[in-house]
């Protein structure tokens, strides 16, 4: 449980800090409720269609929950758990999979009398799947990055397409709308106003403040421009593209180049296909890899939050309780213009700090004291 400030139970407080006192309430009856559900959107897998046929209506129902939970259990598992354990992956009882479940939203539902249709959205507990992967031996992560814009410009022929139809790249780009995915992708609309917005030569050129206000419509931080440019090898029709990606955001640039060789059989647009998949497969794979969860290594970390009101307080703790590696909160002091709070985390400091900015949150150390603040401009939590 969250310890209370030290010394601050019979304190009067004056007007200009009475929202401490609401801050300190807040924390204490709040946080320690909250911080089990951390990162519980992470174990909400929406999306899921189901179809059975039965004898009855009431069988044909039962089938296709059972089957709609079960194939949600899947995508989540396999969303935090890297790619080279799949196969090693826990195929629960149904009795087992049913008590990892904490709700079940069901939608556009259907029937007749032998058959039955609907939408499903699965929450699932986070200890419950936690505590089976633990006891399988297989690591996995639970932090999701911050979502990424991809802006896809396709050089061909002397030509630059981004908005243009046909643009066969951005075509390729459509499967990051439903991906399964911790390191989650938002692709470009392409409309009227994001043509008005930035141009193809404006995209690779690395125009920062085209590139921010495309990503503010879509309301992220970090823009890819994933410029890919078609050719063929002399004396032949065999199909290669070379991939440029540069990573826009508050971290800085970064840049990759990567190439793709067709063969004989593939076409130009699966070849595309074919690379778009390995890139995004790659940039999910290595955040996972990065982003373990370490449950054998806890740590402590003590921080000064400085505060300029409740709302504040409110930003920070949101965040906090959706980021897996804290385990806790506790108040160590609190005045009306900051907190000194002991953060027991997952891990060690450094991973921590990458996982708090997803969060948009800033911890930063200085002659060997921490400092945890909202960084200015982040997103509000969704």
């Amino acid at each position: 449980m969250p310890a209370g400030a030290r010394g601050g139970s019979r304190r009067v407080w004056p007007a200009a800090g009475l929202w401490a006192l609401g801050f300190l309430l807040t924390l204490g009856m709040t946080l320690a409720a909250a911080l089990p559900a951390a990162a519980q959107d992470v174990f909400v897998v929406e999306g899921i269609r189901v179809d059975a046929t039965a004898a009855d209506a009431t069988a044909a129902r039962e089938l296709a929950l059972a089957g709609g939970t079960r194939e949600a259990y899947r995508k989540l598992v396999e969303r935090i758990v890297q790619r080279e354990n799949h196969a090693r992956l826990p195929d629960p009882r149904p009795a087992d999979l049913n008590a990892m479940v904490f709700s079940l939203q069901i939608e556009n539902e259907r029937t007749s009398p032998t058959r039955y249709l609907a939408n499903l959205t699965v929450n699932f507990r986070r200890d419950a799947i936690r505590a089976l992967l633990q006891r399988a031996g297989i690591p996995f992560a639970e932090t999701a990055s911050r979502p990424v814009l991809i802006v896809p410009v396709y050089s061909a022929a002397g030509a630059q397409l981004l908005w243009d139809d046909p643009n066969p790249w951005r075509q390729a780009w459509e499967i990051v709308r439903t991906r399964n995915s911790l390191s989650p992708m938002v692709l470009a609309n392409g409309d009227l106003t994001d043509v008005g917005l930035i141009s193809a030569q404006q995209a690779i050129g690395g125009d920062r403040t085209r590139l921010n206000a495309i990503a503010q419509r879509y309301g992220v931080e970090d823009v890819l421009v994933a410029q890919a440019t078609l050719r063929f090898e002399i004396g032949s029709r065999i199909p290669s593209i070379d991939v440029v990606l540069r990573r826009f955001g508050p971290s800085g640039e970064g840049t990759t180049i990567e190439g793709y060789r067709g063969d004989q059989s593939e076409t130009v647009q699966a070849l595309l296909a074919r690379a778009v998949g390995t890139i995004v497969g790659g940039i999910e794979e290595r955040w996972k890899r990065e982003h373990l969860l370490a449950f054998g290594s806890e740590s402590v970390l003590s921080a000064n939050v400085p505060l300029a009101n409740l709302s504040d307080w409110v930003g920070l703790r949101q965040r906090l309780e959706r980021s897996p590696e804290i385990k806790a909160v506790e108040i160590a002091e609190l005045s009306v213009n900051s907190a000194q709070v002991l953060l027991r985390f997952f891990g060690d400091a450094g991973r921590l700090v990458v996982a708090l900015a997803q969060r948009g949150l800033v911890l930063s150390e200085t002659g060997g004291y921490w400092t945890l603040s909202l960084r200015p401009g982040a997103p509000p939590v969704n």
